[in-house]
């Protein structure tokens, strides 16, 4: 099954360096194995849209999947626009999620309206990750817990040489940061936070704007993707930067019996 969404197939990435991928032909097998209650790093995507009274047999092949793991949620994805017949999961207590996904090429980008010249940008060290996650945390603080599971995966890759992580700094203090991970000649964006006590003050675009420029002179890309909440306001800032809205990605999350 080849994927047709370019968010999708970023997705991969990221689950290529912890996890396993399995095609099965009209779905593909996701698994993240250092993080199994990862909600959507561990879920099925199909090649089709839900049609009317499928749940039963999407759960029963999720069951069939994930037998004998730690997952207790279910997420299901589907590789079209087309949102089809979400009714019975809503129903069910899943969360239906729409996200935009936007590219450009590295040569559309361009800086934000409000250019922040006080910040510095540049790649994080080693030793700066808990402050990364202090700021991801402060703009979400439920996920915690999961930003700092998932920066071992991100210094992870980053030692083998698939991405970077940049800091946006006042001074000696971060204030935001994102990372941009690469598949030949893709790269994908990840986690831009600001912190809320630095907000409105341009450095989530000028973050993007600067990255990108080092993604062509230093990394070699040529696209540039970013997924976002379809409802985030951020997204209105990317498109400021030059990303342009695609695509559109659908999915749905039971969030397992303890949410």
């Amino acid at each position: 099954m080849k994927l047709k969404s370019l968010g999708l197939r970023t997705d991969l990435i990221f689950t290529r360096q912890d996890g396993e991928i399995h095609d099965r032909g009209s779905y593909i097998v996701v698994k993240t194995n250092s993080n199994p209650n990862f909600f959507w790093g561990n879920l099925l995507v199909f090649d089709t849209p839900p049609t009317p009274n499928v749940l039963p047999d999407w759960e029963r092949l999720f069951d069939q999947e994930f037998i004998g793991t730690a997952s207790q949620h279910k997420t299901f994805a589907w590789d079209s626009e087309v949102i089809g017949e979400v009714k019975q999961f809503e129903e069910g207590l899943y969360r239906f999620e729409r996200s935009l996904v936007l590219t450009a090429t590295v040569d559309q980008i361009v800086p934000p309206a409000h250019l922040n010249l006080s910040l510095r940008i540049r790649t994080i060290k080693d030793s700066e990750w808990e402050s990364v996650i202090r700021v991801q945390s402060a703009t979400n603080p439920q996920y915690g817990a999961f930003y700092a599971k998932q920066a071992h995966t991100y210094q992870k890759m980053i030692r083998d040489g698939v991405g970077l992580w940049f800091g946006a700094y006042l001074g000696d203090l971060l204030v935001g940061s994102l990372g941009l991970f690469r598949e030949d000649e893709i790269g994908r964006f990840q986690i831009v936070s600001t912190d809320p006590a630095f907000q409105r003050q341009g450095i989530c675009g000028t973050l993007v704007n600067r990255a990108s420029q080092y993604a062509l002179s230093d990394m070699g890309l040529k696209k540039l993707v970013m997924v976002a909440d379809e409802n985030y306001h951020a997204a209105r800032i990317y498109e400021s930067v030059g990303l342009k809205k695609k695509k559109k990605m659908y999915g749905v999350c039971w969030p397992g019996p303890n949410p």
